[in-house]
Order: structure tokens, then sequence, then C-alpha cells
């Protein structure tokens, strides 16, 4: 039997890794060119920065979003209804989607619960994390592991997904959530399936699935 191998790597994905193809002809506006951020990490920043933008300018029309299965047909031709002219500057750069779902749910969960934020999720009924779940993609499989890694883990250590998701891209507060985050890790492996991940990526389905066992633990209908 295959064991279950977790690589995370500690430094950042450029944010124009595994895009969808779709290209932002204009970049997000106050994006810093310079200083300490490398490039992967301005990039990460650029999509946040996108996200926050988006964000602000309706957050009700995300829900549509958030609740089409990740990196489906689906999601990207809504996220691509999403897009705002308003929100770009000058530049360019590539949609990925997976770094706008993560920063769409940090926001989510900033708005809601940044003053205070339930810190014990033992009794929260297990996620359905395969809802939606597209017969065509070929990586759903790996993308429902990946949430339940991330489930399991918040759940052992909710105080540093909170730091985590509240800290800002590419601070000394997030590499220390991390830090933190990752011996928890290896209690929630299981056999038969590898997965591979970078830290953004695992930032961005971190915040997903503590934004979703957060909404969970007080009456509500909806996600958002």
């Amino acid at each position: 039997i295959k064991a279950f191998l977790i690589l995370l790597s500690l430094s950042p994905v450029s944010a124009y890794a595994q895009d969808t193809g779709s290209l932002i002809r204009k970049a997000p506006a106050q994006i810093p060119s310079g200083g300490a951020l490398d490039p992967a990490d301005r990039g990460r920043l650029a999509m946040y920065r996108y996200a926050e933008c988006v964000f602000g300018r309706g957050k009700k029309s995300v829900e549509a979003y958030i609740n089409t299965f990740p990196g489906s047909k689906e999601a990207n031709s809504v996220a691509n209804r999403l897009a705002d002219d308003d929100c770009l500057s000058s530049g360019e750069m590539r949609f990925n989607e997976p770094l706008f779902r993560g920063s769409v749910y940090d926001l989510l969960y900033k708005d809601r619960f940044k003053k205070s934020g339930p810190s014990d999720f033992a009794e929260v009924t297990p996620i359905d994390y395969t809802v939606g779940k597209p017969d065509e993609d070929s990586g759903a499989d790996t993308k429902i592991a990946l949430r339940k890694v991330a489930d399991c883990t918040v759940r052992k250590s909710p105080p540093a997904a909170r730091q985590l998701v509240l800290s800002m891209i590419a601070t000394r507060a997030e590499t220390d959530a991390f830090n933190q985050m990752v011996p928890h890790m290896s209690a929630c492996v299981t056999k038969d399936v590898t997965l591979k991940f970078s830290k953004s990526v695992f930032r961005g389905v971190v915040g997903e699935v503590l934004y979703r066992l957060s909404v969970a633990t007080v009456p509500t209908s909806s996600l958002v």
C-alpha cells in the first residue's frame, strides 16, 4: 500500500503558475514593484489585491463563485463574470483560480470573523468536499483530498489557522503560522494518496476550510 505523502514547500509559488489561460490585460492597482518582495510574492499579492477590490465592490456576488467546485469550468466562468475593470490598472497577469479562490475565502473570513472567530470545531459536522465534483475533472480527487487534509489540520490547530488567514502575504506572521501548522499535518495523513502542494495553495484551502467550519458554528443558510 502506497503511503500518503505530503510535500509542503515553504517557498511561495508563482501566481502565474497553473493559470487557466485567461489573461487579465491589466494588473491590480497598488501592487508594490520593489522592496523585499520577490516576484512570486508580488504575484500572490497582486491576485489578493485584485480579489480584494472585486470583493469590496459587491461581496454578495461571490456567493455563486464559492459554491462552484474548485478549478472547474463553472468556477472559471463565474470568476470571469466577477471581473471588474475598475479593479485593474496597467500591466498584465494571468488569472490563477486557486489563488483567487483562496483570497476570496480569506476576505470572507476577515469580513465576518476578524474581531472574533470560533476556536473549537470538534463538534462541527464533517463537510462534504465532493459536492459539485465534475465528472470531467481528472484532478478533482486530489482537490478533495487536499481539503480533507486541511480540514483535519485546521481542527487540530484553530489558532494557527486563524493567524494564517489573518496574516498578510509574505510576512513573518504568515511564516510563523505555517510553522505552527505543519506538525499537526502528520496526524492527518491517510494511505493510498500522494499530494504535492505549495505554501500558497495550502494557505488557500486552509482559508476555505476555516471559513466554512466557522460558518458551520453559527445558524446560517448560506456560506456568505
